[in-house]
This record gives C-alpha cells, structure tokens and sequence, in this order.
C-alpha cells in the first residue's frame, strides 16, 4: 500500500495544510504569532464563556494530554490571552477566563478560521459533509477501542454518539 494512499498520511497531510492557512491568516491579520491551538482555545473559552471550564476540560475536547494542557494554559496566561480564576466552591479548582486581549483576538481568529472552512469545503454538498463527519468518528472510535489508559486517546468529537 502506499503511503499516500492510507487515511492517516491523507489527515496528517491535511492538518499540515490547514495549519498552514491558519498561520499565514494570524500573519495576514497582523496578530501576534499564536500556535493554532491557542486559537482553539480561545474560540472553545469564548463560546463557552457562561460555563466554568477547567484544563480538564480542554483535554477531552481538544484530544491532548494533561501536561500539554498545563503547558498551553501557562503560555496563554503569561501572554495575556486567558487568567486562572479560583472558583467560590472550591479555591484549588481554577477556571479557565478570556481576558480583553483573549476576547478582542478571538473575534479576529474566528473570522480567519471561518475563511478557512469555507474554502476548505468548498463544492462538498452538505451530505457529503455529513459522511465525513459520521466516518471520522468511526475512525476516532476505531482508534479508542484499543486504547489501554482511555484518558490517553480519548476526546469529543463532532457529530459524535459518544458525545450526544
């Protein structure tokens, strides 16, 4: 089999691309060089602003590991994108908060990725869309039946059953 005609290689190659786009829009925009992910996160903060969310919370949504979490939240809070905030119920849980500059950066991200998404299914009928989504949560579900530590391969996805 070749390589380029295997589903992992085709993904792998695909977030490379979009990756790409996101950076080269983040620059376009004139935003400060933020790693994708930090844009994630603060889309997820902002669209989630009326819920406490944790670093857990991040893990399971964004499929990465605790202390990528911890890495990303540390960079995010010494550039001044996100605060940790003590919770009234109990002060060693910290809720993740978009501070002003997360905020005013968000809506320029959103509106990058949005372009993104829109060239990215450009043609695909809506159906065809939904094939996608109902096979790469068969793929995701395929990937986890053989995790040994579930908290290793585990996440959220789109249009999931495990999700609904």
């Amino acid at each position: 089999m070749k390589r380029e005609e295997t589903v992992g290689f085709t993904i792998k190659t695909l977030n490379k691309i979009i990756v790409r786009k996101e950076m080269a829009a983040m620059e376009a925009a004139q935003l400060e060089q933020i790693p994708p992910i930090h844009g994630w996160v603060i889309g997820y903060l902002y669209d989630n602003r009326e819920k406490e969310i944790f670093q857990k919370d991040l893990e399971s949504t964004f499929c990465i590991a605790r202390s990528t979490v911890t890495k990303i939240v540390k960079e995010m809070e010494k550039n001044g994108y996100i605060r940790r905030v003590a919770v009234d119920r109990d002060c060693r849980l910290k809720k993740l908060v978009l501070t002003k500059k997360g905020e005013e950066s968000h809506r320029t991200v959103i509106t990058n990725i949005q372009k993104i998404e829109e060239n990215l299914c450009q043609g695909i009928d809506p159906s065809e869309k939904e094939i996608f989504f109902k096979v790469a949560g068969q793929l995701r579900d395929n990937l986890q039946k053989d995790c040994v530590n579930l908290n290793d391969c585990s996440c959220t996805f789109h249009n999931s059953e495990k999700t609904k």
